[in-house]
Order: structure tokens, then C-alpha cells, then sequence
């Protein structure tokens, strides 16, 4: 298992890297640009490979990216939804020059979900051959939102190739998978594998939450201090194949030392 952590890059790429490796993050995940924002300031392919170079020089491996906010692959509303391929074209190519291992995105949200599904598979078809590997996030489940449930990754996956998941503890929490005890565990891994074979689960997304499994409610929290603790996550880092895996923690922000709080909490519970 590496660990690492989602660094803010509003000061810089070089300035993001240097907070990683003052982390110890041994991994790491960035957005390229503003999330909140359909506005981009392209970064030159100066600036991404010393970058690049940096990162691996320091080890700090894989890069993940993740997508922006306001994309919504699944939209009904032709203009966001022309708004969301064009800036998943930006940044997968910019993804690319910047030596990332992974794009994530979400699946996005639509009141059919078997159109906004149809939808989706039919964009990311498009996106099988890039040499980032593109992995769909389970989400909390609320309102709309598609990928609450694995058989929506059933459905996604069975039309796409060379696609993989990023799976996010707090999202898979609430969603009704409450994994703390050994067989809510086991009982997730068999739901998985009726829609999909674990290996293509590339990443961890490490979050623990406030809410509780099944509320659909996506409220993260510093690790060890929500209602999955130390019990779910043991879980994970004792399964064969979620130990191999590199581990990002996305939790609340208030200053540097959150982040080294919890990178050290899940340091120790790995030991």
C-alpha cells in the first residue's frame, strides 16, 4: 500500500509538489485546474514536466487527477453536457503530458438513470485507447447521482474496455455498504463481483464519514474520527487485494497538519 493525499494546486504545480513530499505522501492526487470553474488557464508543458520530473524523482507515484466539479457526463442539458466532454478532452490530453496514471471521474446524474448510464458509456467509449487510464468513482447515492450502486458499474462496464474504479470508503459507506464487521465486508466484495472483477479497482479514495451507512449523505471526516473507524478500515488494509492498493485521503481541510494527521493515522493502522 502507498498512501497520499489530495493536494490543492491554487499556488502552483511546483508549489503542490513541494507540499506532497513535506507530507510524505508517497502518492498523490491533484485537479489541473479551478473545479468550480468551466474557465481554464492552460499550464505549459514547461511547467507539467518539471512537474513530472519532480514527482518522480521523489518516487511520488501514481498521479491521479481528478475531474472538475461541474462535469456531468450524464446531463440532459445539451450545453453542460457539451461543456463536460470538451473539458474531459482538456485535461485527458493535459493528463497525459503531466505523466498521470489515472483520470477519475463521476459518473454524473440524470433523473433516468438508465439514460444517464447509456449516456455515460457512450462518451467514455470514445476515451478507451488514452494512455491515462480513465476509473469511475462510486458515489454516496444521493438524489440523482449515478454509481450509488455496483450494478451501475455493471452496466457501465459491460460496454467499456480498459476502464477501471476509484473506490471511495466514505461514498460506499453511506451507500449502504457498512463493511466495519467482517461479513458486511466479505458481503460487499460479493456484491462487487457480480458486476465487475476487483482488480479493476485501481485506487482508494480514504475517507471516513459523519453519516450514517445507508443515509446516502456524503459528509467526510478526518480518518479514525467518523463512523467507519478503525474497524473498516482494518478491513481493507487486511483483504489481499485493497492492500496493494495506493490510498488518498480526501478529508477535511483545515490546515497542512489535517493532512498529516490522517496520512500518520493511516501509516500506524497499516504498521
Amino acid at each position: 500500500m502507498k498512501i497520499g493525499a489530495h493536494i490543492w494546486i491554487g499556488a502552483g504545480l511546483k508549489k503542490a509538489a513541494e507540499m506532497a513530499v513535506n507530507l510524505g505522501c508517497e502518492c498523490i492526487q491533484i485537479f489541473l485546474h479551478n473545479p468550480r470553474s468551466w474557465k481554464i488557464f492552460p499550464r505549459s508543458n514547461y511547467e507539467m514536466a518539471n512537474f513530472a520530473k519532480f514527482l518522480k524523482k521523489k518516487d511520488i507515484q501514481p498521479l491521479a487527477i481528478h475531474m472538475p466539479y461541474l462535469v456531468n457526463l450524464a446531463s440532459s442539458d445539451k450545453e453542460i453536457l457539451r461543456l463536460s466532454i470538451k473539458r474531459l478532452e482538456i485535461e485527458l490530453e493535459e493528463s497525459e503530458k503531466i505523466g498521470a496514471s489515472f483520470y477519475i471521474v463521476h459518473p454524473g446524474s440524470n433523473t433516468s438513470k438508465i439514460g444517464g448510464l447509456k449516456q455515460i458509456s457512450k462518451i467514455l467509449r470514445n476515451f478507451e485507447s488514452t494512455k491515462t487510464k480513465i476509473l469511475i468513482e462510486n458515489t454516496a447515492g444521493q438524489g440523482n447521482t449515478i454509481g450509488g450502486s455496483w450494478e451501475d458499474f455493471g452496466y457501465i462496464f459491460q460496454n467499456l474496455k480498459n476502464f477501471g474504479v476509484c473506490f471511495d470508503t466514505a461514498h460506499a459507506f453511506v451507500s449502504g455498504n457498512d463493511f466495519r464487521k467482517k461479513h458486511g465486508f466479505e458481503k460487499m466484495l460479493r456484491e462487487m463481483e457480480k458486476y465487475f472483477p476487483l482488480n479493476l479497482i485501481c485506487i482508494v479514495h480514504a475517507n471516513d464519514t459523519l453519516s450514517e451507512s445507508g443515509s446516502k449523505t456524503d459528509r467526510h471526516q478526518h480518518l479514525g474520527k467518523g463512523l467507519i473507524g478503525v474497524k473498516g478500515f482494518k478491513n481493507l488494509l487486511n483483504d489481499k487485494h485493497f492492500s496493494t492498493l495506493p490510498f488518498i485521503i480526501e478529508t477535511p481541510k483545515g490546515s497542512l497538519e489535517d493532512d498529516r494527521k490522517n496520512l500518520n493515522w493511516l501509516s500506524k493502522l497499516w504498521d
